[in-house]
C-alpha cells in the first residue's frame, strides 16, 4: 500500500503532464487554425490540471499523516552496477520530505486555480499546464528521493522547469530566463561535484545512498558540503547567488513567479539545506558560523534593496531573497548549537531543546513563507490583471476595485512583515529564541540584523499597501469598467490569507504537528518544547513564553475598540466644506497623486549607502554578470593566442607534452 501511496504524488502529475503534452503535440497545429478546438485543448488541460492537483494534494495528505508513524519507503530491485558506481532509485517520505510534498501540492493547486483566470488568453496554454504539473513531479521525487542520484536528477529537471515557464513570459524575458538557467545549472553543477568528492574519497556508498556521511573534519567533506550548500542556497535565492530572483521577477508571468521562485524553489532550497547540514554532514562550528553570517546579511542587503524599488514584482523578489535569510539564519544557529554540543562530550538537554527551536523556526519560516509569499505575487497579479502594470508610481487607489485583494495582500504582508498574531511572527520568534538561547556572540549580532530586518519589511510593505491599495488613483488605473476580481483569482488568495491567520494563532499545533516530525527525521530531538493543547508554545520551562490565543483576543480587542471610536467620529456632525487649494483644480486624481515610491527615497541618498546602492543597481555585486565579464576576458585572451600559425600550435603540444611526462614521472616514482 505505500508503494501505490509513493508514487501516485509522483505518478500523477507526470502522466497528467504527460497527457496534456501530447494531447498538444497532436492537435495543437490544427488549434491555432481553429478557435474553437484550441478553446476546447484549453479547457481540457484545465480540467486535466486541476484534477491531477487535486489528486496529488490529497495523496499528500495521506502520506504525511502516514510518515508521522514512521517512513514510508519504497524502492524497485535491481540496480545497475557501473563497477565504482550503482545506478538505483527509490523514494522515502519521512517527516521532512512529506512536509515539502505537502506544501508544494497545496501551492501548485492553488497557483492551477489562479491561473484559470489570470493566464487566460496566453498562447500555448495546455503547454503551461503540463509543464507545471511536470514541476510539481520534480519537485516531490526531489524531495522523496533516497539516493543523490535520484535527487540529481529530480533537481535538474526543476530547473529545466523553471528555466521553460520563465520563457513564457514577456519576450524581454528571454535574457532573465538565461541568467536563471545559468545561475541554477551552475549550482546543479556544484551538487554534482559534491557527491562526486564524496564517492571518490569513500565517504558515499557505490549506490549513491543519501545517508550519513560523518563529521565535516576532512578538507574533502569541507568542499563536498560547500559545493552542495551552493547548490540550496541558490535554488533557495539566498545572497549571493540571488539574483535570477530579481531578474525573473518582472517579466516572468505571475502564477510562475508565485508558485517557483517564491514558493517551491525555497521549498527545495532549503530542504537540501536541512538534509544535509543534520542528515548526512556533520557541520562543525566553523561552517555553521558562515550560514548565520549567510543567513543576516540575506536578510538585511536584501531588504535595503526591497525598499528602494518601484516595481511590485521586483520589490516582491527582494523580500523573497530576505525571507531565506531567516530560514538559513535558523538552521545554522541549529547547527552551531549542536557543534558545540559535541566539542564539548555531546550536547546537553539545553543544548539540544535551543537547537530544536532554531531548526524549528527556520523550517516553519520555509512554510510560512512559501505561503504568504505566493498570496503577495497573486495579489500583485490581481493589481497587474487591472491595471497592466506593476510600476508602484503609476498604482493606487485600487482597494475599492479589489477589495478581496486588498484584504489578503494586507493580511500577508503583516505576516511577512512578523507582526502577531500572524504566522510570519511565530517562525521569526522561535529564530529569535534560538539565537537568545545559543550562547554565543555572533548569534546575538545575527539577532540585531534580523529583527531590524523585520522591522524594515513592515515599513517596505508600509510603503506597498499605500501605493497599490490606498491614496489616490494612479494613471494605470481605469476610472471605471475594467477587469475586477474573479472566484478562481479571489479563493486561493483567500485560502492563503487564511492560512496566515491559521498558522499564527495555532502555532502550537503548526510545530507540534508539521515541524517537529520533520527535526526529528534529521536527528533533532524536539527535547525541551512543549506544547500546550497544541495552543501555546512553551519553550524551554517557560522562558519566551508565547500565547497566541492571548494575544489574539487582545489585538481583536484593540480593533474593536478602534472601530467603535471611528464609529463614533462619523456620527458626530461636522462641518464639510471645500478645501481651498489657491485655486487649482483638485477635482484630478492625477494632480494631486501621491507615489509611495518616495517614502524611503532618502535611504537611497544617505552617506555611505548611496554608493553601495548605486553598485548595486548597476549589477556591481551580480555573481552572473560578473562570471560573465571575467569569463568573456578569458575567451578573448584565450582567442588571441590561437594566431593560426603551425608552430604556436607545435609549441602548445610540446609544452602539454612535458607537463604530462613530469606528472606521469612524479607518480610512477611516488608508487616506486
Amino acid at each position: 500500500m505505500e508503494l501505490l501511496l509513493d508514487v501516485r504524488v509522483i505518478g500523477v502529475p507526470l502522466a497528467a503532464g504527460a497527457a496534456v503534452y501530447a494531447l498538444w503535440l497532436l492537435l495543437g497545429w490544427a488549434a491555432r487554425r481553429a478557435a474553437g478546438l484550441e478553446r476546447l485543448l484549453t479547457v481540457t488541460a484545465q480540467a486535466v490540471a486541476v484534477a491531477a492537483l487535486v489528486w496529488a494534494a490529497a495523496e499528500a495528505v495521506s502520506l504525511f499523516a502516514a510518515a508521522r508513524q514512521g517512513p514510508v519507503a519504497w524502492a524497485p530491485t535491481g540496480q545497475i552496477d557501473l563497477g565504482p558506481v550503482a545506478l538505483a532509485l527509490g523514494f522515502r517520505a519521512d517527516g521532512l520530505s512529506s512536509l515539502i510534498v505537502l506544501a508544494a501540492s497545496g501551492i501548485a493547486l492553488l497557483v492551477a486555480l489562479y491561473s484559470l483566470r489570470a493566464m487566460a488568453g496566453r498562447p500555448r496554454l495546455p503547454v503551461y499546464y503540463a509543464w507545471l504539473l511536470w514541476t510539481v513531479a520534480a519537485v516531490n521525487a526531489a524531495a522523496m528521493a533516497t539516493t543523490f542520484l535520484g535527487l540529481i536528477l529530480a533537481w535538474e529537471a526543476a530547473t529545466v522547469l523553471l528555466y521553460l515557464l520563465v520563457g513564457m513570459g514577456r519576450p524581454q524575458g528571454r535574457a532573465a530566463a538565461m541568467k536563471t538557467f545559468a545561475i541554477l545549472g551552475f549550482a546543479d553543477v556544484c551538487l554534482l561535484l559534491g557527491v562526486a568528492i564524496l564517492l571518490g574519497s569513500g565517504a558515499l556508498p557505490k549506490d549513491l545512498a543519501l545517508a550519513g556521511v560523518g563529521a565535516t573534519d576532512s578538507p574533502e567533506r569541507v568542499a563536498a558540503y560547500l559545493l552542495m550548500l551552493a547548490a540550496a542556497m541558490a535554488k533557495a535565492g539566498a545572497m549571493p547567488l540571488h539574483t535570477w530572483v530579481p531578474a525573473a521577477s518582472e517579466d516572468a508571468p505571475t502564477p510562475v513567479f508565485a508558485l517557483l521562485p517564491a514558493a517551491l524553489d525555497k521549498l527545495l532550497g532549503i530542504y537540501l539545506l536541512a538534509r544535509l547540514t543534520f542528515g548526512v554532514f556533520a557541520v562543525g562550528e566553523a561552517l555553521a558560523e558562515v550560514l548565520m553570517i549567510i543567513g543576516a546579511a540575506t536578510i538585511l542587503l536584501a531588504v535595503m534593496m526591497a525598499m528602494v524599488q518601484h516595481n511590485l514584482k521586483r520589490l516582491l523578489a527582494f523580500h523573497a531573497v530576505s525571507q531565506v535569510g531567516y530560514m538559513v539564519l535558523g538552521m545554522g544557529l541549529a547547527a552551531w548549537v549542536l557543534a558545540a554540543g559535541r566539542a564539548a562530550g555531546g550536547p546537553t538537554a539545553g543544548q539540544q531543546a535551543a537547537a530544536a527551536i532554531a531548526f524549528a523556526g527556520g523550517l516553519l519560516h520555509m512554510l510560512n513563507n512559501s505561503i504568504y509569499k505566493c498570496c503577495l505575487f497573486l495579489a500583485a497579479g490581481s493589481a497587474e490583471q487591472v491595471a497592466g502594470t506593476t510600476d508602484l508610481d503609476r498604482l493606487g487607489g485600487l482597494a475599492r476595485r479589489l477589495p478581496v485583494t486588498f484584504v489578503c495582500c494586507l493580511v500577508a504582508a503583516l505576516a511577512i512583515s512578523g507582526v502577531p498574531p500572524l504566522n510570519g511572527f511565530v517562525s521569526k520568534w522561535l529564530v529569535y529564541q534560538g539565537a537568545l538561547q545559543a550562547g554565543s556572540g555572533l548569534a546575538l549580532v545575527c539577532l540585531v540584523a534580523a529583527v531590524f530586518g523585520s522591522a524594515l519589511t513592515l515599513a517596505s510593505f508600509i510603503k506597498v499597501l499605500h501605493s497599490v491599495f490606498l491614496g489616490t488613483r494612479g494613471e494605470a488605473v481605469p476610472a471605471e469598467g475594467g477587469p475586477g476580481e474573479s472566484p478562481s483569482m479571489a479563493v486561493p488568495m483567500v485560502i492563503l490569507a487564511l492560512a496566515c491567520v491559521g498558522l499564527g494563532i495555532g502555532g502550537g499545533w503548526a510545530v507540534d504537528g508539521l515541524i517537529l516530525p520533520a527535526g526529528a527525521a534529521v536527528g533533532i530531538q524536539p527535547a525541551g518544547i512543549e506544547t500546550a493543547g497544541g495552543w501555546d508554545l512553551n519553550i524551554l520551562g517557560g522562558r519566551g513564553l508565547w500565547s497566541p490565543v492571548l494575544a489574539t483576543g487582545l489585538i481583536l480587542a484593540g480593533i474593536a475598540v478602534g472601530l467603535v471610536l471611528y464609529w463614533i467620529g462619523r456620527v458626530m456632525r461636522v462641518r464639510v466644506v471645500p478645501n481651498f487649494v489657491g485655486g487649482e483644480d483638485a477635482s484630478s486624481d492625477a494632480t494631486w497623486h501621491v507615489s509611495g515610491t518616495g517614502f524611503y527615497e532618502t535611504i537611497r541618498r544617505m552617506p555611505g549607502l548611496a554608493a553601495l546602492f548605486r553598485d548595486g543597481g548597476a549589477g556591481a555585486f551580480d555573481v552572473y554578470r560578473l562570471t560573465g565579464h571575467y569569463g568573456e576576458t578569458l575567451v578573448g585572451r584565450l582567442s588571441a593566442w590561437h594566431t593560426g600559425l603551425l608552430a604556436v600550435y607545435a609549441s602548445w603540444v610540446l609544452v602539454g607534452l612535458a607537463a604530462l611526462v613530469v606528472v606521469l614521472a612524479g607518480r610512477w616514482a611516488g608508487g616506486g
